[in-house]
């Protein structure tokens, strides 16, 4: 094919024609990350917005000493409402495409069911749906998205980087996205489990430029896994039983074990490798959950003498830690069934595998998830010791 120079110039003049929607940069604000609460007060949702200062976020030297973001709130009977209200408080046009993160407050979660606060953003074609969410345990939202990091000039930012990193580490906490929330609403065999965030020290300071130059500074950490049933919070999942959650999922990348060394000391183990695998049936009324999960790992630490450089021991490391790995997975799935909601999603496997005794079954599936008899079998290989072999003389 020919290409002249006209038919450039007809292709350029026709696409730059076409930006019909264009806006110059000092015209839009970009959000950052969005906070919905509820006031219960006055019965209206509170919005908080985190958006982008550019002045303190441009090249260095050029700041003006003010925060790097700007937080501002509104408030309406519907949470439309109040977003359209940003416009009597700022300035500019807010760009939602360019969202890292949704906070859902502690109060509005157990309130409303998701199903309400989530129809906005699958109907709004400017957010994303691979955005994370996050419950703000102990402290309202905007109070949440002010703490301020050394770290990363933006607050929402370091809570998503929170997420991810202990996500990769330590197994106890997932990245949750608005698909997977909508995936779990709309699916009677499973129920939504959200990451929780809370703040430690003082919040006032915590929201101002005085705690990035302070050494006892006030941050916010994960704290819990959020249980929903039927769209609203009815408890929260804490400690190491929430590594369940990514064990049974097959998410799980990297977690640390505890096990006994000896009568007062203990070993450290890494498990890089985990597959699991999930059975769910029903027989006589009596729903049954089987777990098998094959891991690998290495030692990490060791605090007493014995040798490991013989099998036996070795043997005897592994089946602690499989021990360990096995009540972790245990102890999460009561937690669930004492709240009688299926975060794990056994309710899903079950219409997969056999499809029958779910329909017959559905209706009644978090009573019968709450009483099901659950077997977890976990087969430990440790292929690792570390860069020695030869322990200390403890």
């Amino acid at each position: 094919m020919r290409i002249t120079f006209w038919s450039i110039i007809i292709f350029l003049f026709g696409t730059l024609s076409g930006c019909s929607n264009y806006k110059e940069l000092n015209e839009i604000a970009i959000v950052l990350g969005i906070g919905i609460d509820y006031i219960p007060d006055k019965d209206t949702y509170e919005v908080t917005f985190q958006v982008v200062n550019p002045g303190e976020n441009a090249a260095k030297g050029t700041g003006t000493g003010v925060t790097p973001v700007i937080n501002y709130k509104t408030t309406g009977k519907t949470i439309s409402e109040a977003a359209g209200k940003h416009t009597k408080l700022f300035p500019r046009e807010n760009i939602y495409s360019h969202i890292q993160l949704i906070i859902i407050g502690e109060k509005l979660a157990k309130k409303e069911s998701l199903n309400y606060i989530f129809d906005i953003f699958e109907r709004e074609a400017s957010v994303r749906v691979n955005v994370p969410v996050l419950i703000a345990r102990d402290a309202d939202v905007k109070t949440t998205m002010d703490i301020l990091s050394s770290i990363d000039k933006i607050p929402v930012r370091t809570l998503v980087g929170k997420v991810e990193n202990s996500s990769k580490l330590s197994g106890e906490y997932g990245k949750t996205n608005i698909y997977d929330i909508i995936e779990d609403l709309t699916n009677f065999g499973s129920e939504p489990a959200i990451s929780g965030i809370s703040v430690r020290g003082n919040k006032k300071i915590g929201s101002s430029k005085e705690n990035l130059e302070s050494m006892e500074k006030t941050y916010t950490t994960l704290n819990g896994i959020a249980v929903f049933k039927k769209g609203k919070l009815v408890g929260w999942m804490d400690g190491k039983k929430t590594k369940s959650l990514q064990i049974i999922d097959n998410k799980l990348k990297l977690t640390g074990l505890r096990i006994h060394c000896d009568e007062k000391r203990y070993n450290s183990v890494v498990v890089n490798r985990l597959k699991s695998h999930s059975k769910v049936d029903i027989k006589n009324n009596q729903a049954n959950i089987s777990i098998d999960a094959d891991a690998s790992g290495y030692i990490s630490e060791l605090l007493c003498n014995k040798d490991i450089s013989k099998r036996e021991v070795i043997k005897e490391y592994e089946k602690k830690a499989a021990r360990e790995l096995e009540k972790e997975i245990k102890e999460g799935i009561t937690a669930a069934q004492k709240m009688k909601s299926d975060v794990f999603g056994f309710g899903e496997i079950l219409r997969y595998s056999h499809l029958g005794k779910w329909k017959k079954h559905k209706n009644e599936w978090n009573e019968l998830f709450s009483q099901a008899k659950v077997n977890v079998h976990v087969n430990m290989d440790i292929e690792g010791t570390g860069m020695r072999v030869e322990p200390y003389p403890y």
